[in-house]
């Protein structure tokens, strides 16, 4: 369980220039929750995500990841449990190691490091099999560097990275933002997959409206650093684009076109 009180992230404090990302939010995602955000340029998005992350300093509030308080620790140790994607698909991996040796350092994540930088022959079959799981023919280019790779590919390659051990909470910062929309649909698909299938929970950042309502059980809204409003049930179900748009219309807000058609 993911629970944030009264987080506020605020840069320049103390300046004419102080600007409140994030003000006064607070969240909590139960085990198990796949929680869409959207909203406007500026709303706070990535900021959240940055702030559980830890490279984000809070101001003040609290972020507590499964009872443990995490607002102030080090980003390296919550990358232990904590996986994360972000929108540029080259970030997350090595370009230069082979698709093998990436997932051979994501799999040691939090563990006692093996002598040496090849991948144990113990791991080679998972590292196969879970890579046929993608659907992309990775498999069967385990010794090709991941720089040769296209960007859904290494996205994809991320993703897997990132879940090889499944993590306490994920964290997808736009992730399919810089793909085509056939990629792009093509790795929410597995994204939901993956996700499912651990039970993974997971905080996902987008600009596409529809995928917003689409994937997951909830949807927050947010606007100025706060949340307008959070969808489920029924009402999310039955939320259309457009309801949306009106949404952020009442509340003197306004999405942009990226966000309106993904």
């Amino acid at each position: 369980m993911l629970q944030i009180e009264n987080l506020t992230v605020a840069f320049n404090q103390g300046t004419a220039n102080e600007k409140k990302a994030i003000d006064d939010l607070s969240l909590t995602l139960n085990d198990g929750d796949f929680v869409t955000v959207i909203g406007s340029n500026g709303a706070g998005k990535s900021t959240l995500l940055g702030s559980i992350a830890g490279n984000v300093e809070v101001t003040s509030g609290k972020i507590v990841n499964n009872g443990r308080n995490i607002t102030y620790e080090k980003e390296y140790r919550r990358s232990r449990y904590i996986g994360r994607l972000y929108q540029d698909p080259l970030k997350g991996t090595a370009p230069h190691m082979t698709i093998e040796e990436n997932l051979g350092l994501a799999y040691s994540r939090g563990k006692r490091m093996h002598h040496g930088l090849g991948v144990r022959k113990s791991d080679e079959q998972m590292f196969h099999d879970a890579c046929a799981t993608l659907g992309l023919g990775l498999e069967d280019r385990m010794k090709s560097p991941v720089g040769l790779l296209s960007g859904g590919q290494r996205q994809a390659l991320t993703l897997l990275m990132a879940t090889l051990q499944p993590p306490e909470l994920l964290l997808l910062d736009e992730h399919t933002a810089a793909l085509d929309p056939v990629t792009s649909k093509k790795i929410m698909t597995i994204t939901q997959q993956i996700v499912e299938k651990h039970q993974i929970t997971t905080l996902m950042v987008t600009h596409n409206i529809e995928n917003a309502l689409r994937y997951g059980n909830r949807t927050v809204v947010m606007s100025e650093g706060r949340i307008l409003k959070i969808l489920s049930g029924p009402e999310r179900q039955d939320m259309t684009i457009q309801d949306v748009m009106n949404l952020y219309a009442s509340a003197g807000d306004t999405l942009s076109d990226k966000a309106i058609l993904g």
